[in-house]
């Protein structure tokens, strides 16, 4: 009898939302990590299987970008990827505003409004990204100069 009080008080709760969108989050990245762990093992152990059976290994992903002598990651490619995300992020945040605003306009109350101050964290995170980006475009730049001047 207790114990379905206490749940019942637990489920009255307002904190059990953000508890549970905490544990989700923390499940999925706990998830990511088991997974990319047991790809290593798997490949790991195809590997072995194939030096035992004295089958030439296929080059890694890594053995061949030093070949072709490409780097792992495009900076330009990744910049353009940081450059969307900071896109994204943006457009996010001032949608979340206008929504907020509009909110606020038809239900007449003026609490409403500080809705849009969670788009504070989009927008935020979406400028530092524009901010990295036209570093990032900068150091590409000096080092393009760097190349021709260095010919």
């Amino acid at each position: 009898m207790a114990l379905a009080l206490f749940f019942e008080s637990v489920m009255d709760s307002a904190f059990v939302v953000p508890v549970a969108g905490c544990i989700m989050v923390l499940g999925i990245v706990v998830a990511g990590i088991w997974s990319g762990t047991r790809t290593r093992e798997i490949q790991a152990q195809e590997r072995l299987a194939a030096i035992a059976r004295g089958v030439p290994l296929p080059p890694t992903v890594e053995e061949l970008a030093i070949i072709h002598g490409k780097p792992m990651s495009d900076a330009t490619r990744r910049r353009d990827n940081i450059r969307l995300a900071a896109i994204i992020l943006l457009c996010g945040a001032g949608g979340l505003i206008v929504f907020f605003v509009a909110l606020a306009v038809v239900v007449q109350v003026r609490e409403v409004l500080c809705g849009a101050a969670a788009a504070l964290i989009p927008l935020g995170i979406g400028v530092g990204l524009f901010i990295d980006a036209r570093l990032q475009t900068r150091a590409l730049d000096e080092a393009a100069l760097e190349k021709r001047v260095g010919v």
